[in-house]
């Protein structure tokens, strides 16, 4: 009987998976819309008929994300504003994920079972991992990284050997999802380099014509994608930058700014500090202020990485499946890291957290196999340490919850109390109305009412005492871009009347509209951007019933001073 309980799979992470999904779905199904990034991506899929659409979404800039953008609008035609199946959807990916997990940890008998739902708490649990519940209409972090697993899936099972080929259409979907899903193909060249038995030298092959054809595609119709001029808002050191500060610091060396950006990103997953590029937990301790979530934070992770670092040193993986998932675990971590570059943002660690996960199970696995022969104190200091661990990540779920409650909130005060601060005031289209009406059905619960403590173990969007919001740490380098831009001109074509005019003004998030006296026609007025993105200003060069634009940077969608 014994020798029967060890071969079968654990009830354990598959019991912990099916309440982690009902319990922070109980909290998800309160979030509403999100207003400002919905209706953008809304707006733009509902402007133009496909053939517009289709050209719009292969013809964009360093983000290169055309299926992302296909989806957007075939989601919206498909269920329209049906925001529970949105939810759904988000929460299915999650689910999805976790099952792989699953599949790839395979926890036969309790310690593998006690390992994997350690290691699903600390996925679920790290910051990085907030990105799974964001919708704008869809989620493309999540579907991304479920193909990153799905590949990862291929490479470890023998029975895929025959039909290894399908990396070839994986991979390709992939990349034109998200740009992060480059991380495929390190992650399947280097399994198949150490003898994975799910790929062959033809499954690479596959990968790597499916990028080929990536490649041609995306400098064949993309929009100009220089590194140069890609700065964007980031964190450095103690607070954000904005794009013309880290210009002007780093024109001559951006390899200075790279390098740290991805540092930053491994530290952020190591040692859940930086945060966005910030070291706000140093930042705390030099003015005295350091909360207890934040300590809740760094002690987890580092006794995590100690864990990590000193099993994977002193001991050896007991399987094959777990040098490989070891292997895997180095790869997300180090190339999921170097895929911030750029800038910095928790979310764009969210491979490497997957990675963090994968060695947190082996560590845990050779860890608690040699548990049955060790004794004395250093029984003890290991019962303590995996004990204290699984109380730390345990807690850093219930704060996921929370987060949650917070967001709800956060996006309910979009729609109602900051709504003419975000733009409401602009013409009322009835995609706007239709948004705001669903956003409005409900009212989430307050959740600055919640218990005083939660305030000082969680990190959390609200202060108690008076209210005041506290942005995610993404948002601050998010916000970083001016939220109207300088004044610029449009010269619209002969066919757009006054009505017309004002419904593409609204569309395009057109503010300060002036008519220039200069133009005999009447056709050109000068206006101000929303939030001046540069994905907003080629909607607006791009736009088929823009004739000319003047003040406007055409080859790089810049507003020039």
């Amino acid at each position: 009987m014994a020798g029967d309980s060890r071969s079968r799979i654990s009830w354990i992470p598959i019991a912990w998976t099916v309440a982690c999904l009902l319990v922070l779905g109980v909290a998800f199904f309160a979030v509403s819309w999100p207003y400002v990034d919905v209706h953008n991506n809304l707006r733009e899929a509902t402007s133009w008929d496909w053939r517009q659409y289709v050209r719009y979404a292969f013809s964009r800039g360093i983000e290169y994300r055309p299926l992302l953008t296909l989806a957007i609008k075939a989601g919206y035609q498909l269920v329209g504003l049906n925001l529970w199946i949105y939810q759904l959807l988000v929460l299915a990916q999650l689910g999805a994920v976790l099952a792989l997990l699953l599949w790839l940890f395979q926890p036969i008998g309790s310690r593998r079972g006690l390992a994997a739902a350690l290691a699903l708490s600390c996925v679920v649990g790290l910051h990085t991992s907030r990105i799974f519940f964001l919708f704008i209409p869809v989620n493309a972090y999540s579907a991304a990284l479920l193909l990153l697993l799905l590949a990862l899936v291929v490479a470890l099972d023998p029975r895929a050997l025959r039909y290894d080929w399908v990396l070839l259409p994986l991979t390709f979907v992939a990349l034109f999802l998200l740009e992060s899903s480059l991380l495929i193909i390190p992650l399947v060249v280097a399994l198949w380099w150490r003898g994975a038995p799910g790929v062959s030298g033809r499954g690479v092959a596959a990968m790597l014509a499916a990028l080929a054809l990536y490649l041609g595609v995306r400098f064949a119709f993309g929009g100009p994608a220089s590194l140069g001029s890609g700065y964007v808002g980031s964190g450095l050191g103690f607070s954000e930058a904005t794009p013309e500060s880290l210009r002007n610091t780093f024109e001559h060396a951006p390899w200075l700014f790279w390098t740290y950006n991805v540092i930053a990103s491994v530290l952020t997953v190591l040692a859940s500090e930086p945060r966005a590029g910030v070291y706000q937990f140093i930042a705390s301790l030099l003015q005295g202020n350091t909360a207890l979530w934040q300590w809740l934070h760094i002690g987890s992770s580092l006794l995590t990485t100690a864990l990590i670092g000193a099993a994977l040193y002193w001991y050896r993986p007991l399987s094959e499946r777990d040098r490989f998932l070891r292997h895997a675990g180095f790869v997300l971590i180090v190339f999921g890291s170097g895929l911030g570059f750029l800038y910095t943002r928790d979310r764009i660690a969210l491979s490497a957290g997957i990675g963090y996960g994968l060695l947190l199970f082996v560590a845990l696995t050779m860890t608690l196999d040699r548990l049955a022969v060790t004794t004395g104190w250093r029984r003890a200091l290991v019962v303590g340490m995996v004990s204290v661990m699984a109380i730390a990540w345990h807690l850093r779920v219930a704060e996921a919850y929370a987060q949650l409650r917070d967001s709800a909130w956060d996006y309910h005060s979009e729609w109602t109390e900051r709504y003419a601060d975000l733009g409401g005031a602009q013409p009322q289209t009835e995609l706007l109305k239709g948004l705001r009406a669903d956003a409005l059905r409900s009212v989430p619960s307050d959740p600055r009412r919640d218990p005083a403590w939660t305030f000082a173990l969680f990190e959390r969007r609200y202060s108690r005492e008076d209210g005041a919001g506290r942005p995610p740490a993404d948002a601050a380098a998010d916000n970083a871009v001016p939220s109207v831009s300088s004044p610029f001109d449009i010269r619209w074509n002969e066919t757009v009347d006054d009505t017309t005019r004002l419904q593409f003004e609204a569309e395009l998030g057109l503010t300060d509209a002036q008519r220039v006296a200069r133009d005999p026609r009447g056709r050109t007025w000068e206006y101000r951007l929303r939030t001046p993105t540069r994905e907003r200003v080629r909607a607006i060069v791009l736009h088929p019933s823009v004739e000319d634009t003047a003040r406007i940077d055409a080859q790089r969608f810049e507003i020039v001073q």
